[in-house]
């Protein structure tokens, strides 16, 4: 087995393991980091578009006062105090700073209001990357800088497992070859992304895993958190899923911008559940963690139920509904379109969808129900009560805005787009103190470890929060906070 010796061990490139490399560099303490794909990057690089934070020189310039008491009794509250205090507190009061580590990095950052419309009013603390594009070339070029430095940055190399006695030893690697090296090493940072590339701990820790729509890093296969595990690190937490939206499948999903299918995915049509009911108000749309949640909730997977009418007219017309996904992909300052419409290729999109599963198209409501399994008798009495909704501008039950009672559902053939629940990743692994180490069920720390990003439990309860960015914000400074204290007690 090959050999070698450095201070720390990281393994994982993405948000959380980047940042604890870049602060490793910036000390000059020497590194090797471990990335198991062909380049470096995790779920921040390739996916997400901002970052959380409070007390940003940015936000201080601009007159923000949402202050830390805000966030922190804001985040307890949601959480329902299930959650880790002292963690949170610390990330809260670290993240401001983070903002100017970004720009440090290469990956600049400006304050701006969310992108999403049920955030349009909420307190300026979303800091968005400036240009995707450059954050992605940016994020490409800090492994030659680390390199240059005398560190080590070995793609297509996942770690193992690791040597401990009393202390770490080393950590062993595998390359895509199947060749072993053994890292002797102080410290370890886990910064590998949690666990939804792992089937089997997606569907030990999940009922609805086989109807999950997995869009997250599939090389986050929860090595870090069962490395962790095998020392005895507490794993005492209730699962918290990082639902993300909904889509069909990964050919029409939100990311490709192609299917008309897709667009009418993103709009507060009408939905319901395999039981053929209503389950929410669904312009819970555009609060893209809250309408991933809301299908979890229902086991992973709901239909969108359209008539002819409504493909006619979506086909011809502009109608004053907006897609949610449209200020995802407005770079900073570009002005979203705020309407849906004429979609031309509508029917084709449909029709190709029908040949693939992904639409279920049927001439009757009695055909649909046999079509979808549904009990023929609830999703009459749905349409009944949703179109009555339709004709009176007035939803009894879910309280959707009049403006948004814009279709019924009355005449054939009919369609159903099955949605699924999407996820980003998972939220939930070991059990930490407010340096990120992973601990005991006794709480005492294990030494010589830290756990970061998607790998710690403690600012979640059950299921992603409503604040924009908070995820990959919490990456990026739990990922510093390690490698600071990794520093502190380095031999």
């Amino acid at each position: 087995m090959k050999s070698m010796s450095t201070k720390v061990v990281i393994v994982g490139s993405g948000s959380s393991g980047i940042s604890a490399a870049f602060e490793l560099y910036q000390q000059r303490v020497p590194f090797v980091l471990l990335e198991k794909g062909n380049k470096v990057g995790g779920a921040g690089k390739f996916g997400a578009h901002g970052v959380f934070a409070i007390d940003s020189e940015q936000q201080k310039e601009k007159g923000v006062k949402y202050s830390y008491s805000d966030a922190f009794r804001g985040l307890t509250d949601y959480n329902h105090f299930f959650v880790n205090g002292e963690l949170l507190s610390r990330f809260l009061k670290e993240s401001g700073a983070n903002i100017d580590r970004l720009e440090e990095m290469g990956l600049p950052v400006v304050v701006e209001q969310s992108e999403q419309k049920a955030h349009l009013h909420d307190p300026l603390v979303y800091h968005k990357f400036t240009n995707f594009k450059e954050k992605v070339i940016n994020w490409d070029k800090l492994p030659a800088k680390f390199e240059a430095a005398q560190n080590k940055v070995l793609l297509e190399t996942a770690a193992i497992d690791i040597d401990y006695d009393n202390g770490l030893k080393a950590v062993i690697a595998q390359d895509k070859e199947n060749n072993k090296v053994r890292i002797e090493a102080q410290k370890v940072i886990f910064a590998d992304g949690g666990y939804c590339g792992n089937e089997e701990m997606l569907k030990k820790n999940y009922s609805d895993a086989a109807e999950l729509l997995n869009l997250g890093e599939r090389k986050s296969t929860g090595i870090g958190i069962n490395l962790s595990a095998k020392l005895g690190a507490d794993l005492r937490h209730s699962p918290a899923l990082f639902a993300h939206g909904c889509a069909p499948s990964m050919t029409i999903n939100p990311m490709k911008r192609e299917s008309a299918v897709e667009t009418l995915t993103n709009l507060p049509l009408l939905w319901l559940d395999q039981t053929a009911n209503r389950f929410v108000n669904e312009d819970v749309v555009y609060d893209f963690a809250m309408w991933g949640n809301a299908a979890h909730n229902v086991h992973g997977k709901y239909y969108v139920v359209v008539d002819q009418t409504t493909l006619d007219v979506l086909k011809t017309k502009t109608v004053d509904l907006e897609d949610t996904f449209e200020r995802q992909f407005c770079d900073v300052g570009q002005e979203p379109k705020i309407n849906v419409g004429p979609l031309p290729n509508i029917q084709m999109d449909f029709d190709n969808a029908t040949k693939t599963g992904e639409v279920v198209k049927a001439k009757t409501i009695d055909e649909l129900a046999e079509k979808l399994g549904l009990p023929l008798s609830a999703l009459k009495r749905s349409l009944d009560s949703y179109n009555h909704a339709v004709v009176t501008k007035k939803d009894d039950a879910f309280l959707k805005s009049a403006d948004e009672l814009m279709f019924s559902v009355k005449n054939g053939p009919f369609y159903a787009i099955i949605e699924h629940c999407a996820i980003l990743g998972t939220l939930d692994g070991v059990n930490v103190d407010r340096n990120c180490q992973p601990v005991r069920e006794d709480g005492t720390p294990i030494k010589d470890l830290y756990i970061v990003g998607n790998n710690a439990n403690g600012l979640y309860s059950d299921g992603y929060p409503s604040y924009e960015g908070i995820a990959n914000g919490f990456a990026f400074v739990s990922g510093w906070i390690a490698a600071k204290e990794a520093i502190k007690t380095l031999n």
